[in-house]
């Protein structure tokens, strides 16, 4: 999703520094689902459901997934829904924002200007932005995820973190709390301009894509073809050690060609002045660590170099008088509370 009240896109750069560290294998398309079919696969069983603590916060590994040398599986996500699912589930939140962002209205909802709409007066964000240099072509973070987020009010959509890169990517690999439904999603920004693939955070997702220790899963977007624009959305596997692939999608982006790791969110107030997001996320962490850029196939974590903060607004745009952030480690790792 387009960060709200967003200054001008910074000038496309040379990259000053080469990242380091060998590159990720690329994801293929396999199994996988694409934008064109949707294709879908059931969800396969694990052997010990993990409950993983939701409340808790992002605790650092010693390793970072993002930059280690582990391969594509040529899956599909366990557990995705199918492409019909996915747009029965998100649609209405996906038209509503889309028509926020003044782009074309698309689906059953209707056209922008219809006034049957729920209004949505708040779409904060906070967390590292990524600079767009010549060459970018992906991105990777550990984030939070929840099973406690509890979303009671229509107009509130919860996309923390979100995670795009710089480059003019197709995907975007987004975590999704709505009324009663907590998602990882993707958003095809090349051509339907919509969520196309989706997996719910329950044991399954929690006992294959989180260590077990900690609520957090490792997702990545790359480019894996420069001459057809493609990129692909995948989850690090932690049964297999390997990339798992949500969905990938081909063409010309119709967002943004700068990038983001933050905390984003859709709501209103209710009538003292909160945020109705505010009572969903009370005294939960929210947490984005080894944030991580890759420029020509080669991974750095996200420094002043090629990172900075242009997407933050105040603390009082979120109008939730209890809730605490700060940007632990400049720009790899943000944190917040509430």
């Amino acid at each position: 999703m387009t960060p709200a009240g967003n200054p001008e896109r910074p000038a496309r750069r040379r990259s000053p520094v080469l990242a380091a560290g060998a590159a990720l294998l690329l994801a293929c398309c396999g199994l996988a689902a694409t934008g064109a079919t949707g294709a879908s696969a059931a969800p396969a069983p694990v052997s010990q459901p993990v409950n993983a603590p939701s409340h808790r916060g992002v605790e650092p590994r010693a390793a970072n997934l993002c930059t280690a040398d582990a391969a594509a599986s040529g899956r599909r996500v366990r557990g995705a829904l199918p492409r019909a699912e996915v747009h029965r589930r998100l649609d209405a939140q996906a038209e509503r924002h889309r028509t926020a962002r003044g782009l074309p209205g698309k689906g059953p909802i209707g056209a922008p200007g219809d006034d049957s709409r729920v209004k949505v007066d708040l779409h904060p964000a906070q967390g590292t932005a990524f600079k767009e240099f010549d060459g970018s072509d992906g991105a990777c973070a550990t984030q939070s995820v929840s099973r406690d987020v509890e979303v009671t009010e229509g107009s509130t959509t919860i996309y923390t973190p979100t995670l795009y890169p710089a480059g003019g990517s197709c995907v975007e690999l987004v975590t999704v709390y709505t009324q009663g439904r907590a998602t990882v999603s993707a958003w095809d920004w090349c051509r339907s301009v919509t969520f196309e693939a989706a997996v719910p955070i329950d044991d399954a997702f929690l006992g294959t894509y989180t260590d077990g220790s900690t609520a957090a899963y490792t997702g990545r977007v790359v480019r894996t073809d420069a001459g057809t624009g493609t990129w692909t959305a995948a989850l690090y596997n932690h049964t297999t050690g390997t990339w798992d692939e949500l969905f990938t999608q081909s063409g010309q982006t119709q967002g943004r060609t700068d990038g983001w790791d933050i905390y984003e969110l859709y709501s209103t107030t209710d009538p003292s002045g909160t945020a109705y997001s505010c009572h969903a996320m009370a005294g939960l962490t929210f947490e984005s660590h080894d944030i991580s850029v890759r420029v020509d196939g080669g991974w750095a974590a996200a420094s002043e170099q090629n990172s900075d903060t242009h997407y933050d607004q105040p603390d009082s745009a979120f109008h939730c008088p209890d809730r605490t952030y700060q940007m632990v480690s400049e720009y790899d790792h943000w944190k917040a509370v509430g």
